[in-house]
């Protein structure tokens, strides 16, 4: 049988007394809950809104210096703390240092920063949960420090851990109440959250402050880089150098140490103290030489300790060192070095030692080339005032050239008509002796005049005076070929001419040229014996045309070869010469082909013969 919704009712009404009495409890209760919540209810806002205007005050920072007071009006007005401090830890170093601090004594502070491992809140170096003492004076966790917790007169402590972006431990924001100030689950969360707020403002401040000095570090290696590469002169570009490396790190002062003439050193100082010792250093003194024969750079934040510390340097207070070669390839042309004073308590960080690094090596480098510019220069220089010289000297010798020529040229034609008219017996008659005596004077003055006439052509040659027109190849041939016949029968030698067709004509000096076939051709007559065969060969290579001179006479020894160009040079010397001549005739062919563009080479053969080849520049008229 189901019930009716009549007998539910009564079983209503039924309810024993005391269950509705249990109920009225319970809303009793409920009621009092949510009348305690409603109370906690303008404090919760309270906390939102400075929490909200903490986060608007830090997250608005860019820089760190700005970012400490931030944080401090920030926890002022969430926490209300007497005192409060920032740590940041060192994870590099195990240490601890206090950027930021208000209502703490120094002695404290650096109290703390030394013994942080057992200071209160060093366990958050391990667990990374926010610590509450409210009575640090009492608490028997902290009864190593309690002596100097009560001195410093605080009671309740606080401490939230700053996590880096690795999840780390990064410091603290320590707060301290001069009264015990029991901790509430909001207090809790709001200074977690304010710690995880001020962690992420200091990593993004940090951050924007690495990209800015990084930016700036690229900068200056750039005015750096450019100032090494447009300074040309050196003790400039070595005062450069110091100083801007000196200004890229901020070290206070810095010098940089020259290796002159392998064993000696010397020093240009920027802003040095005036008590350093900067004499010239011999090998194989201090850290600079040390640097120097290892290519290895130095960094030393504890540089009066160092084994190799110099006394001077120590007394006038430097106490961080870094030092760097100059290199270039395997060579290390000095170093340069950088310090901090006493004055200052900066030390040198790695990046520091890799920014000098990269200096050394662009400076290196730039030495290096200033050195060779000028022994370039050097070089440049003397070679100069040689060919000054030189050309003073040949302008004198083609003076004095000219000078003889002339005036040797009316006396020897003075004497040979003379010679000529006694000879031809018109100024009385002669005996025979008397004849072979004018013949000779005749002989003679030949032979001079053919001297004067060579160092003419030559000085001609040398000094490019030679006047330019078309010249007929084929005339030219024609020409050589009449003047030589007679001679080539009277010695019994057959002289024949190839000329492979067309050839190029040229453009040249027609005397010059003739005179480079004259002395050519003479030759081989002088080397020919009867019955030999003298061929000039024409033809064309390319546009240039190619002029072999080819005889069946003696031939010259290979080890001549070589100087039969050069001025008054003879295969036979001395009293066992048989042909007789100036020695100047194969220069002036050299000459006078090359002040034409042209080359002369030479194959010979002992017994066999010699072939004379000329190449010069042509053209085919059209």
């Amino acid at each position: 049988m189901t019930n009716r919704p009549q007998d539910r009712q009564m079983d209503d009404y039924n309810k024993p007394k005391d269950a509705l009495i249990r109920e009225l409890e319970q809303l009793r209760s409920q009621l009092a809950m949510q009348d305690h919540s409603l109370v906690g209810i303008p404090q919760n806002i309270e906390t939102l809104t400075a929490l909200t205007t903490a986060a608007e005050l830090l997250l608005g920072v860019h820089d760190l210096p700005s970012l400490w007071s931030r944080i401090e009006t920030a926890v002022r007005q969430t926490l209300h703390p007497d005192r409060m401090a920032i740590f940041f830890y060192d994870q590099e170093n195990d240490s601890l240092s206090c950027p930021h601090a208000f209502g703490l004594s120094l002695p404290y502070i650096d109290h703390v920063n030394q013994i942080f491992r057992e200071a209160p809140g060093s366990e958050q170096l391990h667990h990374l949960a926010p610590i509450w003492a409210e009575d640090a004076q009492t608490d028997p966790i902290y009864h190593e420090v309690q002596e100097f917790i009560k001195a410093e007169g605080f009671r309740s402590f606080a401490s939230f851990p700053l996590i880096d972006n690795q999840g780390r431990f990064g410091g603290a924001i320590a707060l301290f109440w001069d009264e015990i100030r029991p901790s509430t689950p909001l207090q809790i969360s709001t200074g977690h959250t304010l710690a995880h707020m001020t962690a992420q403002a200091i990593n993004t401040a940090t951050l924007l402050t690495q990209t800015n000095q990084a930016l700036l570090r690229e900068k200056r290696l750039n005015e750096i880089s450019r100032a090494i590469h447009t300074t040309h002169d050196l003790p400039t570009l070595l005062g450069n150098i110091v100083k801007l490396t000196a200004e890229l790190i901020r070290a206070d002062a810095g010098l940089l140490g020259l290796v002159i003439d392998r064993d000696i050193m010397t020093f240009y100082p920027h802003n040095v103290p005036s008590g350093m010792n900067l004499r010239p250093a011999p090998r194989p003194r201090g850290l600079a030489w040390q640097i120097v024969r290892t290519s290895d750079p130095i960094l030393l934040n504890d540089y009066p300790n160092h084994a190799e510390a110099m006394k001077k340097w120590i007394d006038v207070g430097v106490t961080s060192f870094i030092g760097v070669p100059l290199q270039t390839h395997d060579n290390c042309l000095g170093m340069l070095a950088l310090f901090n004073l006493n004055k200052s308590p900066c030390t040198f960080a790695q990046r520091d030692l890799d920014l000098a690094i990269s200096v050394g090596h662009q400076a290196g480098t730039a030495i290096q080339n200033l050195r060779m510019l000028a022994e370039t220069q050097q070089r440049a220089t003397a070679m100069a005032d040689a060919l000054n010289r030189q050309a003073e000297l040949d302008m004198m010798k083609a003076n004095f050239t000219q000078s003889v020529s002339h005036e040797l040229r009316s006396p020897l034609g003075i004497i040979y008509g003379h010679a000529e008219l006694l000879v031809s017996e018109s100024l009385g008659p002669l005996n025979e002796e008397q004849r072979e005596s004018g013949k000779i004077i005749m002989r003679r003055v030949n032979m001079l005049t053919n001297l004067v006439d060579d160092l003419t052509a030559l000085l001609a040659a040398e000094t490019q005076e030679l006047r330019r027109e078309n010249i007929d190849t084929i005339m030219l041939v024609y020409s050589l070929l009449a003047d030589y016949r007679m001679r080539a029968n009277e010695l019994n030698i057959h002289l024949e001419a190839d000329i492979q067709e067309p050839i190029p004509w040229i453009r040249g000096d027609s005397t010059h040229l003739r005179r480079v076939f004259d002395n050519l051709i003479s030759n081989a007559f002088k080397f020919t014996p009867p019955e030999g065969h003298i061929i000039l060969r024409f033809k064309a290579e390319g546009e240039s045309l190619c002029i072999e001179v080819t005889d069946s006479g003696e031939g010259i020894p290979k080890d001549k070869l070589d100087r039969i160009f050069e001025r008054f040079y003879q295969v036979e010397s001395g009293s066992k010469r048989r042909h007789k001549g100036t020695g100047l005739g194969l220069t002036l062919v050299k000459e006078i082909v090359e002040a034409h563009r042209g080359t002369v080479s030479v194959q010979s053969e002992l017994a066999k013969g010699t072939t004379f080849t000329i190449l010069i520049p042509g053209f085919f008229p059209e």
